[in-house]
């Protein structure tokens, strides 16, 4: 038999209708473009990522061989890990299922083994933030993962792709669940260069306009380096007919993609004199959640190298103190 091949189907139907519970709601993914929608759905359409791509590859081809493997995308918000998961599953020919780690649990796993032996293709279960899922829940994968049976029965194989911007805490809430995934792939910072070729593609898939080099450029470099923020302020872009200053005013952005509130930690920390300040402090000055803080300032601050962090807390860097400058001879 195939290695996707179905076992157990009556007894696994049988047992799937007494499960009780509210149903799991599930995106199933078609695999044929849709109008209007931007989203790479080959590897060459990816922009960047070779390393990622290339493990990706050598992955599928090991599993079109017939040795189920799963795998884990990490990377920051808005890097592609989802679009990548999605290439994934249309590279195999199978069906793609999207879930949300903070909604995924044991009932919501059941469901998906029930209704995967219905389906015509194997299936890629696709989930995303998987960190949020509890450990309970991670604990009850742990046999399906690896010899695919659930009380005693054979279960039809799928394939797991998980996403994540924060693996320390999956290692810590389950490590041996970690220890289950064989591709585990660390999506790379993306570069001004990268982000003007995903704009060009965007723009010639979806708004056909026409767009000065000048204004992707300027645009690359204000988007933190994101391709998900990337489209977005493009969309902006279109639709205020190319008027790249009012776009850029109302992102609040003042200089290479950091906004008013970034411009305001790093002030503050600049006023310290090299006295470390706490995350709860910039938080403070940053009128945000100290959550927020850490989760969507500090990471592009840091990568910039504009701000240290150590034991004590955080200081600007010579090159912050150097961008603040910068800032002052420009007005």
């Amino acid at each position: 038999m195939d290695f996707f091949d179905v076992l157990g189907i009556t007894q696994l139907m049988t047992w799937g209708k007494e499960l009780i519970g509210i149903k799991p709601q599930y995106i199933q993914q078609p695999l044929t473009p849709r109008k209007f929608m931007y989203r790479p759905e080959t590897f060459d359409e990816y922009i960047s990522q070779d390393k990622a791509k290339d493990k990706a590859k050598l992955t599928i081809e090991l599993i079109n061989k017939g040795f189920p493997r799963h795998f884990l995308l990490m990377g920051n918000a808005g890097y592609g890990k989802t679009t990548l998961a999605g290439i994934i599953a249309k590279a195999l020919g199978f069906n793609f299922n999207i879930y949300v780690g903070s909604n995924f649990d044991i009932d919501t796993m059941n469901d998906f083994l029930v209704k995967q032996q219905d389906s015509k293709l194997p299936n890629v279960l696709l989930i995303d933030e998987i960190a949020e899922c509890k450990k309970d829940v991670l604990t009850y994968m742990l046999p399906l993962m690896e010899d695919f049976k659930l009380k005693g029965l054979n279960l039809r194989k799928f394939i797991l792709i998980g996403a994540t911007t924060d693996t320390y805490i999956l290692s810590k809430r389950c490590q041996p669940f970690l220890d289950r995934i064989h591709c585990k792939i660390n999506l790379e910072d993306y570069q001004a260069e990268d982000i003007k070729k995903l704009l060009i593609q965007y723009n010639d898939q979806i708004h056909h306009a026409n767009v000065s080099l000048e204004d992707y450029d300027i645009i690359s470099k204000n988007v933190r380096y994101t391709p998900r923020l990337a489209i977005s302020m493009f969309d902006y872009y279109i639709a205020t007919n190319g008027d790249l200053d009012r776009v850029l005013k109302m992102n609040r952005i003042i200089k290479a993609g950091l906004d008013d509130v970034d411009i305001r930690i790093l002030k503050h920390l600049n006023d310290t004199n090299g006295k470390a300040v706490g995350e709860e402090a910039l938080a403070i000055i940053g009128n945000m959640t100290r959550a927020e803080y850490k989760e969507l300032r500090e990471p592009y601050l840091m990568r910039q190298g504009l701000i240290s962090r150590g034991s004590r807390g955080r200081i600007l860097t010579e090159s912050g103190k150097l961008f603040l400058q910068g800032l002052g001879n420009e007005k």
